[in-house]
């Protein structure tokens, strides 16, 4: 049988939070250069950490050196599972590393209070709170009745292949997850500790990314025509976008939340070549979507303002819309048993209730929840060192020591109530 934990219970758990440990895991972790694609030394490194925390570990290939970490510390069995899902990849690759040392897979400790890194951020942080977490537990003589499991997922970070842009480096948005749910990783409940700043993030948008393509005439600079160079005409469609876009965003506004549009990246033409006009122009455009919006909606509607585009300019009538990522987004309601939970979690640790969120960025929670494991983004990096919060492109990833130090705690008592404790 499985019975509640009692605030005495959490008390002395909590209290077996190792500081020292849990710093020194998250500059281990950071050490590890894990680029998207080139997860596998940052998979062996966590599995090694997950079983030295006791629990049964796998290392899940999915190709190219590619490995998911799963850990499943098991209970009695009378008792609910939480999982705690993280992606190994970085936002950012070792190129980056002379910008400073918050891109730099060398964690370091500033002030005793923050870590810089590659990854500290973003989210080998949480990482390591859920591993402290578990250990302060186990340390504290309690065995649980239901099942922790840890999930290290590679190929999480927005990225995907398109033209000629293809393999692992560019095999992104939740390829790693979507495996490890559907080979075993299972849960009752799951807790995504993305940096959300300690704010409890039920919704965030879907995404859509299309490539809008203009066609153009082939020719030597000698018998160009201005009205059919693909990068001219595309710019007419450009317009078009610019004055969609605020209507779009407003159109799908909740409350104060609003989704956004980024014109990415556009491509046309060959610079070693001038006196060759392109064939083509293509644009390629991120269109966030409100949880309840699905991507073929997008595509309809962007479709149809590129075709009118084309009525009124025959020049670009016969501009094609291709999708190449469609990733709807995802909700809970806030009366759901997990957020609840970790509602009165974080008021007993903290002493207020948390704030709550919409985000316009992606996250796995996504592919959680469509597979019927109720998840909420929830983490503690995301304060600045400068004040504020969110991400400093200037100084990089950071975290602060003490915000992990609250956020393990709060996992803690989130594993206890969940989990519940055997008898």
């Amino acid at each position: 049988m499985a019975k509640k934990a009692d605030s005495a219970l959490v008390s002395r758990a909590a209290a077996n939070i190792d500081r020292s440990r849990l710093v020194d895991l998250v500059v281990q972790l950071v050490n590890v250069p894990s680029p998207t694609g080139s997860e596998g030394d940052m998979a062996r490194a966590l599995h090694d950490v997950l079983r030295g925390a006791s629990f049964r570990s796998t290392l899940q290939p999915i190709g190219d050196n590619r490995y998911n970490a799963v850990g499943i510390l098991e209970g009695s069995g009378r008792g609910k599972s939480l999982m705690f899902n993280g992606h190994i990849d970085t936002s950012f690759g070792p190129e980056q590393a002379h910008r400073g040392i918050g891109y730099r897979c060398e964690g370091t400790v500033v002030d005793d209070e923050w870590i810089y890194g590659m990854g500290s951020f973003n989210m080998k942080s949480a990482l390591a709170t859920y591993v402290v977490a578990t250990e302060a537990i186990r340390t504290a003589g309690i065995r649980l009745a239901g099942d922790v499991v840890i999930a290290g997922v590679c190929g999480e970070i927005e990225k995907a292949p398109v033209n000629d842009f293809d393999g692992p480096k560019y095999q992104g948005y939740g390829v790693g997850t979507k495996y490890a749910i559907s080979h075993g990783a299972v849960a009752d409940y799951c807790i995504l500790g993305e940096p959300t700043n300690m704010m409890v993030i039920p919704s965030h948008c879907g995404t859509t990314w299309l490539k809008i393509t203009v066609p153009g005439v082939l020719i030597h600079t000698a018998w160009s025509d201005p009205e059919k160079n693909a990068i001219s005409n595309a710019t007419l469609v450009l317009d078009a976008l610019h004055r969609w876009m605020p209507e779009y965003i407003e159109r799908h506004a909740v409350g104060s939340f609003r989704p956004k549009v980024n014109i990415a990246a556009i491509e046309g033409g060959w610079p070693w070549r001038g006196a060759r006009t392109p064939d083509n122009c293509s644009i390629y455009l991120d269109v966030r979507t409100a949880p309840d919006v699905l991507p073929v909606d997008v595509y309809r509607e962007v479709r149809e303002l590129v075709r009118e585009v084309g009525r009124r300019h025959p020049a670009v009538a016969g501009t094609t819309v291709d999708v190449y990522v469609s990733a709807p987004g995802t909700s809970i309601p806030e009366n759901h048993e997990l957020i609840q939970t970790i509602v009165r979690a974080h008021e007993a640790q903290l002493g207020k209730r948390p704030e709550f969120g919409m985000e316009v960025w992606y996250s796995d929670a996504a592919h959680m929840n469509r597979y019927g494991i109720p998840t909420v983004n929830y983490g503690s990096a995301g304060r600045l060192r400068s004040g504020g919060g969110g991400f400093s492109t200037h100084q990089g990833e950071h975290v602060h020591i003490g915000d992990m130090m609250d956020m393990t705690r709060i996992y803690v008592q989130c594993i206890l109530d969940i989990c519940g404790v055997a008898e």
